[in-house]
């Protein structure tokens, strides 16, 4: 089934779900055709949930219409494909290698709303900021959230915020908050403000607690802990009062 979301001047927005039909292909392809006749660019959002695929019929005229949009890769806009269904996010990533001119970004459900707003021209960028400030002065704490792939603007965005508190000599607490982790830009590694940022939480960082995120991180955790001069803990995603609270300690042993 096809739920037709939004359908404007150089907007299509769907929802998929269930096994598809001839007929519904053909009618997604329809409203297509007339929004390439209405915009010069056209901006597509697809949401795909528990899709149980589509008789011989369907592919066959899905496939020939692609040859036909083939003449029109230049009016795509943006591509928005979101789904919890890795096979679809992983088939849409190739489709957008193979494909010139056209922009694809691939999201999970839970990014769905930003995926949206992206699509519609309401946010810029394509991508939710994936290292987010929650809090810069609760009992001397500096908190922050991880959710995404760490880009070089995140890297920057948190090297603002800390090397003001770096420059005033004052002993810090860090609360990292993980999310989701997708890892990271490998640019990073050799940034210097990547760099600079390290160098500074080695400074002055006193303690610092990560909360969350996936086993590996915790395994990592434990390895570097006792190399560093600073404390360092993780704590499960549950327990993130009790990262709080031990940050806030005024004693406390590694």
């Amino acid at each position: 089934m096809i739920t037709i979301l939004i359908n404007t001047d150089d907007v299509l927005a769907a929802t998929i779900s269930g096994r598809l039909t001839k007929d519904n292909i053909e009618q997604v392809m329809r409203q297509l055709d007339a929004a390439f006749e209405r915009a010069e660019k056209v901006h597509i959002f697809a949401e795909v949930r528990d899709f149980e695929g589509m008789p011989l019929d369907a592919w066959l005229g899905d496939a020939w219409h692609g040859l036909h949009f083939l003449t029109r890769l230049r009016q795509f806009g943006r591509i928005a494909i979101v789904s919890d269904e890795g096979w679809i996010r992983a088939a849409s990533r190739i489709e957008s290698a193979l494909l010139p001119f056209v922009r694809y970004e691939v999201y999970t459900l839970d990014q769905r709303e930003h995926a949206l707003a992206w699509v519609k021209g309401e946010v810029s960028e394509p991508r939710p900021e994936a290292l987010r400030i929650v809090s810069t002065g609760d009992a001397g704490i500096f908190a922050f959230e991880v959710d995404g792939r760490i880009t070089a603007e995140s890297i920057a965005a948190l090297r603002t915020h800390l090397l003001p508190l770096d420059e005033s000599g004052a002993s810090l607490k860090l609360l990292g908050r993980i999310r989701r982790y997708n890892g990271f830009d490998p640019a990073i590694l050799v940034d210097p403000q990547y760099i600079e940022l390290k160098l500074s939480l080695l400074r002055q960082v006193s303690r610092y607690a990560i909360v969350g995120g996936p086993d590996w991180v915790k395994r990592g955790v434990a390895l570097l802990a006792p190399l560093l001069r600073m404390e360092l803990r993780h704590f499960d995603e549950a327990d993130e009062d009790a990262a709080r609270a031990w940050l806030e300690s005024t004693t406390g042993s590694k």
